[in-house]
This record gives structure tokens, sequence and C-alpha cells, in this order.
């Protein structure tokens, strides 16, 4: 999806963004362009890609929690991933070499990934704060959202468990889903829809699906 497309769905400038999943932190900061009066909330666990998002000098409107949603609060065990795509790979300013692939990670064991894509590894595991979107928006009095963009990779199970509350008080849901077991117990589509009935299908892409709430804000 592209700027007019996410505009003209959430038509005005002063919207309420999650970007779930935000790793480096390009499409935060395009919400915070697209959208001029908007508060952008992003959301990522990584300590490589937090470290990425702060280099940037963040637009001030761009409020980082540097967390996973999960279904519980405390700690859990995150599959960082790494490797090298010398296919697209950015290169990294100081070494000049393709930069560790990090856009994989997640809180789900990865399975069928290894296969499909062996040239990224998942060598390494860390232990990352985790919260619920439902406790994040009571703590932070969000009671209404435009728009979440969520990009967690096989663990749309654990975000959206623990944000049911949340998710009804949200107009749009753009999120990935599984067609394959990339990562252990990833959701597909139909498991998606069932445990959101109050949305709806607007389109549905490659591996990604945008839901709109049949009867948001009320």
């Amino acid at each position: 999806m592209d700027a007019p497309e996410i505009g003209q769905l959430i038509g005005r400038s002063n919207a309420t963004i999650l970007d779930i999943g935000a790793n480096k932190g390009d499409m935060s900061e395009n919400f915070a362009t697209w959208f001029p009066f908007a508060q952008v909330f992003s959301f990522e666990p990584d300590p490589r890609a937090i470290r990425k998002i702060l280099a940037r000098n963040p637009n001030p409107r761009i409020h980082l929690t540097q967390k996973a949603l999960g279904q519980t609060i405390g700690k859990a065990i995150f599959h960082q991933s790494s490797g090298h795509d010398l296919g697209g790979g950015a290169i990294d300013q100081e070494t000049g070499q393709v930069e560790e692939w990090d856009q994989s990670g997640s809180l789900r064991e990865p399975k069928e990934h290894l296969e499909k894509f062996p040239w990224v590894k998942f060598d390494r595991t860390i232990e990352v704060d985790v919260t619920t979107l439902d406790a994040w928006a009571a703590e932070n009095y969000v009671k209404y959202v435009d728009f979440i963009w969520a990009d967690v990779q096989g663990a749309e199970e654990d975000l959206i468990l623990g944000g049911m509350n949340t998710l009804r008080n949200t107009r749009y849901f753009y999120t990935e889903f599984s067609t394959t077991e990339l990562y252990a117990g990833a959701f597909g589509l139909n498991e998606i829809t069932e445990r959101l009935p109050f949305f709806e299908i607007v389109e549905v892409f490659q591996q990604d699906v945008l839901l709109r709430n049949k009867n948001p804000w009320g």
C-alpha cells in the first residue's frame, strides 16, 4: 500500500497510527510524513534495529516502545535473524559490507522459513521485554486507533490475543499472514479473520491483508 491509498482510508491528518515490528523505522517515518499531525507509535524489540531507529533522529511525533507486543507482560525469547541478502541487502556504511539481515526476527520459533529462505540464519536468541497491546494502550491512554501496520513475523496470534480490546477500537488493521508454517504456529488468513469477526477484508495482497472494522469506535 502507498501514501494515497492509506491517506484515503484514514481521511485525516491527525491520525493515531501504530507501527508494530518497526525494524529500522522506515514505515514510521513514512506515516509521520504522510500525516503531518499524526501521532505514530512504533514497537521494536531487537536492539540492532532500535539502534538504527535512534541513529536516524526520528521525527518527534514518532514514539518508540522498545518492546515486543505479545500475549503476556514480562520477558520472552526472541529469535534474532541474521545472514546476508546478497541479492538486495543494504550496505553497512562503516564496514562497506552487506548488512546483517535483522528483518525476520520473531517471538515464534522459525520452521519452514529455514528451508524457504536458507540464507536467513537464526543462530541467536535473546531475551526481550514484552507487553500486550491492551496493556500499552491503557498505560498510554490510547482509546482509539486509526490504523495499525503490523509486521511481526509469524507472531500475529500473540499480537491479536494480547490486543482484542484495542483492536475493537481500531479502524484499519494491516498485517501479514502465513500460507505455510514459516514460524511455529503462524496464523493463516482464515485464522486471523476467525479471531477478528468484527473486521471485514478490504483487500488481500500476496501475504498481507487489509482489514476494516465493521463498527469502529462504536
